[in-house]
């Protein structure tokens, strides 16, 4: 049954008294806190509902500084003079209560000042989970240390919607919208996934530790000749997506479309859209039941954004808008009066040219930098595509001309059997970054397995302060025409309508000034600057405190994430492939000896027996020269010298090693083979 699981506001309004039931409603919307004592009568109906609906227990769920959820499950009864009595009442639905030293805090919360707590987030609404044998009902929640610091991706999401709304609804009101009482964000949310095979993934320790191939070949078929994408979805892949989507239906999530991707065995999901904050944790809802469902199925998702070396990686596009509280869409042209139009449109032009590097941060990780910049994700430098009518639109109004926009009309099909079609009003372009395609954003950049919190978090924090900017230039005497014509010229550059991926485009956006952040660390190094400092703390998102304990969050995760790969990959080597290699070289001197014997020509087996020798003592000399930087990366205290060592030592290290046995894994026989390949996963 759809929404089975999840208690909309409509459902909430059965178990509670009519006037209690519009006071939360009207507190929820002017986003007021609650009293004690409507807490308590709002608890009595949730855990009327849960248990109505089979729920035994509850827990508070939130989104550490870890890119995934977290949760601790309570019951709902306890006993008190030998009877059973409920538990869970306002302060146990407000308030929960975590060891915040386990989680990441970076000095924030230690062992000996442990707690944190969980807080209810009014936006998201609750639902019921199965958990095995047991319903489980999800509170969403904010998590924040003893202290008041958030050590969550939620609480700065909130906290710049929030200001987003003031700021935006001001401006609105100012430009003549009076019954504006508020804006909000909405998001819709393509999520990409690779699935395969659970025995074979078993099968490859190098998956399970780190969520990617550290070696392998490319697959003998090629993904280019596009026999994949939105190929008939049949059998298992039919059953596995289906369960998917009335799993999450239940829960309140849409799952919209589905279909597969360009790579083998890679598949796609988008969201309907919501407001940002429900979104989000739509999102993390979502890739919890892709996997638990593949389960069931014996298959395993992957959501590593580059879980095979040669063969497209997986994104996540952040399709992202603003809208009033009556619905009214700001980027869809012709919703609001040309000005209106003009100013928020150009505004989010000049947020992102002036904080390119914090929408950059937002997608860095040590697998996203796998993925950007190949021709299957954007370049890692920030651009934005925003079509040539809408750029005609804009040179047209600054200069009061009549716009050169093409008519919108019917296409000549050159047949009547077809139906009418309506071109849009801009093309799509895969290959930007950051693309509007026709009243919305599509951020293109987020790998697979990040949080879209931060991405939004930022897009509010950067819009926030420009319209704040704007208001004042308002106010100052300037004409709506004179703050968009000033803007647009003053940050253009950010504007590129062509081919991301040509060659050209590089020295296009170099000429242009634009800074091109092409790995994680040096976008780590722009959350300190102190331009970005003042922004989160002018605009009460992050505090300096907040920001310092994502900065080593963020670096320590990266570290941690590089190194674990190494130990790996050293495992992989010593355990699978040089003892293979050693198998496959006796069996060839062995044969090359029988040759011989036979007077046989033996030349090619010479060779092969050289090449594989020659192979294995590099791989031997590389495994030690492996060991030796990673202790030395491990022994680092200082978490950005030790970033610069996975960086700079480590990966490229990690490639040279791989290519060595990549070179001839398809010359090796099956019986020597040390675990699957390519073509095993990802054509099973």
């Amino acid at each position: 049954m759809a929404f089975e699981y999840v208690l909309t506001d409509e459902k909430l309004k059965k178990y509670m008294k009519g006037s209690d039931y519009k006071k939360y409603i009207s507190l929820k919307k002017e986003a007021k806190p609650l009293s004690i004592s409507l807490a308590e009568k709002i608890a009595k109906a949730i855990v009327s509902w849960a248990k109505e609906n089979g729920a035994t227990h509850y827990t508070h769920w939130f989104f550490p500084l870890t890119s995934k959820s977290a949760e601790k499950q309570v019951a709902f009864v306890d006993i008190k003079d030998g009877k059973l009595i409920s538990s869970f009442c306002g302060s146990s639905l407000m308030k929960g209560e975590t060891d915040a030293s386990s989680f990441p805090s970076e000095g924030e919360r230690v062992t000996f000042e442990a707690r944190g707590y969980t807080v209810w987030d009014m936006t998201s609404p609750v639902f019921i989970k199965n958990e095995g044998k047991v319903k489980v009902l999800y509170i969403p929640t904010a998590f924040i240390g003893y202290n008041g610091v958030s050590l969550d991706e939620k609480m700065p999401l909130l906290r710049a919607n929030e200001r987003l709304s003031d700021v935006a609804t001001k401006l609105l009101n100012k430009l003549g919208y009076t019954d504006v009482k508020s804006v909000y964000t909405d998001l819709g949310i393509e999520q990409e996934y690779f699935l395969i095979n659970k025995d074979l993934y078993e099968k490859r320790k190098d998956l399970i530790l780190t969520g990617r191939t550290l070696f392998g070949s490319a697959p003998s078929k090629s993904q280019e000749t596009y026999h994949h994408y939105f190929d008939k979805i049949d059998g298992d892949l039919r059953l596995f997506m289906n369960e998917t989507y009335e799993n999450l239906l239940k829960m309140g999530v849409i799952a919209k479309v589905q279909h597969n991707e360009v790579a083998p065995a890679q598949h796609e999901v988008v969201q309907r859209y919501f407001s940002t904050t429900v979104a989000c944790d739509q999102n993390m809802l979502t890739m919890d039941a892709l996997s638990e469902v593949a389960k069931k199925h014996g298959k395993v998702v992957l959501f590593h954004e580059k879980p095979f070396s040669g063969v497209n990686g997986s994104g996540k596009h952040n399709n992202w808008s603003i809208s009033t509280d009556g619905g009214e869409n700001i980027f869809d042209v012709g919703k609001f009066d040309e000005d209106t139009f003009m100013l928020f449109f150009v505004s989010i032009l000049s947020a992102i040219d002036k904080h390119y590097d914090l929408l950059r941060l937002s997608t860095a990780g040590a697998g996203n930098d796998q993925r950007l910049g190949g021709n299957e994700a954007p370049p890692s430098v920030i651009s934005v595509y925003i079509g040539e009518d809408i750029e005609n639109m804009i040179n047209s109004y600054i200069t009061s001309q009549k716009s050169r926009s093409k008519n919108v009309s019917a296409m000549d099909l050159k047949t009547s059997y077809l139906a009418p079609l309506i071109k849009d009003n801009c093309d799509r372009n895969r290959t930007s970054p950051f693309a509007f395609t026709g009243n919305k954003f599509e951020f293109r950049m987020l790998g697979a397995s990040q949080s879209p919190a931060l991405a939004n978090c930022v897009l509010s924090t950067i819009l926030a302060d420009e319209l704040l900017m704007v208001t004042k230039e308002l106010e100052k005497g300037k004409s709506v025409k004179e703050i968009v014509k000033q803007n647009y010229e003053a940050h253009k550059r950010i504007v590129f309508n062509g081919n991301s991926y040509d060659n050209q485009w590089s020295k296009i956006a170099s000429e242009r000034k634009l800074v091109d952040i092409k790995d994680s660390v040096e976008a780590y190094k722009s959350l300190l600057d102190e331009k970005n400092i003042d922004l989160f703390e002018r605009n009460n998102v992050l505090s300096k405190r907040e920001i310092k304990v994502r900065y080593l969050s963020y670096v320590k995760t990266y570290c941690e994430s590089i190194i674990t790969e190494g130990i790996v990959m050293n495992n992989i080597l010593n355990k699978q492939i040089v003892p293979s290699l050693e198998k496959y070289l006796d069996f060839t001197q062995s044969l090359l000896k029988n040759c011989e014997k036979s007077h046989l020509d033996t030349d090619y087996l010479k060779d092969r027996a050289k090449d594989l020798n020659q192979r294995i003592i590099a791989l031997t000399e590389n495994s030690k020269k492996l060991q030796n930087i990673l202790n030395s990366a491990i022994s680092l205290n200082d978490v950005t010298l030790k970033a610069n060592c996975c960086k700079d030592q480590l990966l490229p290290l990690y490639n040279e090693t791989r290519n060595i046995f990549d070179e001839i894994e398809h010359s090796i026989p099956s019986e020597f083979k040390p675990f699957p390949t390519y073509d095993d996963i990802l054509f099973d």
